[in-house]
């Protein structure tokens, strides 16, 4: 028997893992809001890769996934329900308003503090979980620093197999198609456009007028 194998069948009877086909049952939605309201760290699936996230404000949220990640580094881009959802907590200027019309929901970051850069993602599941949350979520992928970001979960489950740091549910999302990251930019109130990541959303499409 490949040992391999044995220690990931192991590491998933140790971890709560559900597997989700584009819907998820309200009540495992509402458990995961209840979790992620109480500090609670998920991995789970967005537009890019898979994340690894809590509500991003809870200082606990933040120790736990720098822990994860093995990182000091407490910059984080953040995932959003929705504009509304954005604006509650964020203040955008007049083009940054414009880009998120544009681009959301898509993968494109908009810095919006010292420590924070939030997108709107296609992804629904997503979404739905910001919502549940009643916050934006921290959206860092969900490898160790250094290491590629994970697009199934058992690339994930390797990656971490010997990481005491766990989380405490993994949304299953099946085997997620490989693309860019997020494309992170930052934007004054003059409309220039500062590049901070390049990403899925080509900077050429991004230089033209807004």
């Amino acid at each position: 028997m490949n040992v391999e194998i044995e220690n990931l069948k192991l590491e998933i009877l140790t971890m709560k893992i559900i597997r989700v086909h584009k819907k998820i049952s309200l009540k495992v939605l509402q458990e995961i809001g209840i979790l992620l309201r109480n500090g609670g760290v998920i991995v789970y699936p967005t537009d890019t890769a898979y994340a690894m996230g809590g509500i991003f404000d809870n200082a606990k949220v933040i120790k736990k996934i720098l822990q994860m990640k093995k990182r000091k580094d407490a910059k984080f881009t953040l995932i959003a329900s929705d504009i509304r959802q954005v604006e509650k907590l964020f203040s955008l200027n007049t083009f940054e308003k414009k880009l998120a019309k544009k681009y959301w929901p898509g993968p494109l970051s908009l810095v919006v503090s010292r420590k924070y850069a939030v997108r709107v993602p296609k992804n629904a599941l997503a979404r739905e979980l910001a919502h549940i949350a009643q916050r934006p979520l921290i959206a860092s992928s969900a490898n160790i620093s250094g290491k590629d970001s994970p697009f199934s979960i058992r690339e994930f489950l390797k990656q971490h197999k010997n990481n005491p740091n766990k989380p405490e549910y993994i949304l299953d999302y099946g085997k997620l198609i490989r693309k860019k990251p997020s494309t992170i930019v930052k934007v004054n109130t003059i409309g220039t456009i500062k590049i901070i990541r390049k990403g899925e959303i080509p900077m050429l499409h991004l230089l033209r007028p807004i």
